[in-house]
C-alpha cells in the first residue's frame, strides 16, 4: 500500500470515527499513552467525547455564577503494516456568568490538535513528523503552533518493558495576550530542539506505570534569550478487569523564561477510570 493511499484512508477512518464512535467519557493523554500496538497491520482503532456541563454556584443571594462547559476529545490512529499515524484532538470551553445581566463574563478556552507519523514504527529506529496547533486563553497563550520530525529508537523492548528516547526539531509560533494588556499581543518565532524518554512497565499481574519526559530548548529573539521548557507525564494503572483500569495521572509543565509574566510551573493530578477497546 502506497504511502500516498495510507493518509488517504487514515484521514476517511478519522471522519468516521469522530461522527460514529458512540459518546464515551475520555480524557487526551500524551502522544506515548496513545500509540498502539497489534499483531495485525492495517486497522484503526480510536475513542471520541462530547460533554455539556451547565451550572450555577451561588456568590451572594443576588450575584450567581452561572457556569456553562463544553468538552469535546477524540483520538483516532491508523496503524499499517510499517508505519502509523495518529491524530489527537482535545477542546475545552468554559464560560462564566453567561447571563446577559451578569456584571462579568470569563471565558476560558483550552485546546489542541495533534498530528504525528512514524515511519517504520516496528524497527528499533524509526522516524517521525509531526503537527499541532494549540491554544491556552486562561493562560494568554492565543496561539501556538509547531511543526518538526525527528527520529525514534527503542533503547529496550522485553515482554514487562519498553523504553524509548527520541530527538529531533521543529518550528514553534506563538502569540500571547500579555495580563492585564488585550491589545498587546507577544509574538514568538523560533527553531527548537525538541527531545524525550518514555518508559512503560508491568510492575505484576495488575499494576503498571508509563511515563514520557519532554525537554525542549530554543533561543527566542523577542526576549534575547534560550526559552527552557521540560515537561512530564505520569500515570499509574491498576487492573481491575480485562478491559477497565484505575489511573492515576500526574502531568506538568516548566518554562524558565516564558515571553509574558505567567506561572512557570504548571501542574495537574487526576484520578479516574479508562476503558481499554
Amino acid at each position: 500500500m502506497s504511502l500516498l493511499l495510507e493518509i488517504r484512508y487514515f484521514l476517511i477512518l478519522f471522519i468516521s470515527i469522530v461522527f460514529l464512535v458512540p459518546h464515551a467519557d475520555a480524557q487526551i493523554l500524551n502522544i506515548e499513552r496513545s500509540r498502539v500496538q497489534r499483531d495485525t497491520a492495517n486497522y484503526f482503532t480510536g475513542k471520541a467525547g462530547l460533554n455539556f456541563s451547565m451550572f450555577n454556584r451561588n456568590a451572594g443571594k443576588d450575584n450567581p455564577n452561572n457556569y456553562l462547559q463544553l468538552t469535546f476529545d477524540g483520538n483516532v490512529a491508523f496503524i499499517s503494516a510499517r508505519h502509523s499515524y495518529l491524530l489527537l484532538n482535545y477542546y475545552n470551553y468554559l464560560l462564566v456568568n453567561y447571563d446577559s445581566k451578569a456584571l462579568r463574563n470569563t471565558v476560558a478556552s483550552t485546546g489542541y490538535s495533534h498530528f504525528r507519523t512514524n515511519f517504520y514504527f516496528e524497527e528499533p529506529l524509526s522516524y517521525e513528523l509531526f503537527a499541532q496547533v494549540q491554544t491556552d486563553q486562561a493562560r494568554g497563550l492565543e496561539l501556538r503552533a509547531l511543526a518538526g520530525g525527528g527520529i525514534r529508537y527503542r533503547l529496550l523492548r522485553t515482554n514487562n518493558s519498553t523504553i524509548y528516547v527520541g530527538t529531533g526539531v521543529m518550528h514553534e509560533h506563538e502569540e500571547w495576550e500579555h495580563p492585564g494588556e488585550e491589545a498587546n499581543i507577544i509574538v514568538s518565532d523560533l527553531l527548537k530542539s525538541t527531545n524525550y524518554v518514555s518508559l512503560k512497565t508491568k510492575l505484576n499481574e495488575y499494576v503498571s506505570t508509563e511515563g514520557i519526559i519532554y525537554y525542549q530548548v530554543g533561543y527566542a529573539d523577542v526576549i534575547e534569550k534560550f526559552r527552557n521548557r521540560v515537561s512530564g507525564d505520569v500515570t499509574l494503572l491498576v487492573k481491575l478487569t480485562n478491559r477497565l483500569n484505575l489511573r492515576t495521572n500526574f502531568n506538568c509543565v516548566y518554562e524558565d523564561e516564558p515571553i509574558v509574566p505567567i506561572t512557570n510551573f504548571v501542574y495537574s493530578i487526576s484520578n479516574g477510570v479508562e476503558v481499554k477497546f
